[in-house]
């Protein structure tokens, strides 16, 4: 229990070295495995994809001496840090890659109302600004010995950036949903076994991080020391096992399997917009000399 522990332990548990060890190496693991496969395909969005992975990585490398000394609060707060930022990244990478999937096979290449760049854009943009958010939150929380106030401050600021998450995974399912709908108006079910895996990989990996930012939301929003803090297993159910869900996907359902061609990295739109400058400019030249 929490009042019976040294009040110089950083943890409200007994952490398990063998867990923290063992999903150590299942993030190495697939952390190398999506780098491999994004050189293979050369899909180089792909890297927010093992970026995101890394960052576990690191968070549960850390979480081993972290446990090894527990009063060591230069430990504990890099690895919950990295731990709790680490899926923002993974987010990026659905929203990229929702948005390379409405660019390649939606003629017109948009979704309710916006173009897949601009979709792509919305969704990164919101995805930097949780992230700021959810930084400056857990900068509060890791300080040596946080006073109340700023303890407070920096759970609440923590449950507005994984609130914000919550939203735009929201609009993001609306969206998944909307390109379906789209796509079958087009086509009916022709050529929708291109991508069909690749979107319920997709859809699978932001339900997983959906239950981790509501796990989040919880942990943070109940009276501390709650239950969700007090137990490891619940940490290790809804977040760190969640997280290897929302990634584990991908390397059977890679986007490089899926997004081929110019119109998948939005290089041909960037083409295009630089005709189209390159036509207005000569013909104002010519019209200049006339």
């Amino acid at each position: 229990m929490a009042g019976d522990k040294d009040p110089n332990n950083v943890w409200e548990y007994n952490p398990s070295k063998g867990a923290a060890i063992l999903f150590t190496i299942l993030w190495l693991i697939t952390s190398t495995y999506h780098f491999v496969q994004m050189i293979q395909y050369r899909k180089w969005y792909c890297w927010v994809l093992v970026m995101g992975c890394t960052w576990e990585f690191v968070g549960f490398a850390l979480r081993i001496p972290s446990i090894d000394n527990p009063t060591s609060v230069a430990l504990f707060a890099p690895q919950l840090t990295f731990i709790i930022l680490a899926p923002i990244w993974i987010a990026a990478f659905d929203y990229m890659s929702l948005g390379r999937l409405i660019n390649v096979f939606l003629p017109s290449k948009r979704c309710l109302g916006l173009s897949a760049r601009h979709i792509t854009l919305l969704f990164v943009g919101g995805d930097i600004f949780s992230f700021i958010v959810q930084l400056s939150g857990s900068m509060f929380l890791t300080g040596n010995n946080p006073s109340p106030h700023d303890f407070k401050l920096g759970t609440n600021i923590l449950i507005g950036g994984q609130c914000l998450q919550l939203l735009l995974f929201s609009i993001f399912i609306v969206m998944s949903i909307r390109f379906e709908i789209n796509y079958k108006a087009e086509f009916a079910n022709a050529g929708k076994e291109r991508w069909v895996a690749f979107i319920r990989i997709l859809n699978v990996s932001c339900v997983c991080i959906c239950i981790r930012s509501i796990f989040r939301i919880a942990e943070f929003a109940s009276t501390y020391p709650g239950p969700l803090v007090t137990h490891e297993v619940a940490f290790y159910v809804l977040d760190a096992v969640m997280m290897l869900f929302a990634v584990w996907g991908f390397h059977l359902a890679h986007p490089g399997k899926v997004l081929v061609g110019e119109e998948s990295s939005f290089r041909a739109e960037r083409k295009r917009r630089k005709m189209q400058e390159r036509d207005t400019s000569t013909s104002a030249v010519e019209l200049s000399n006339v």
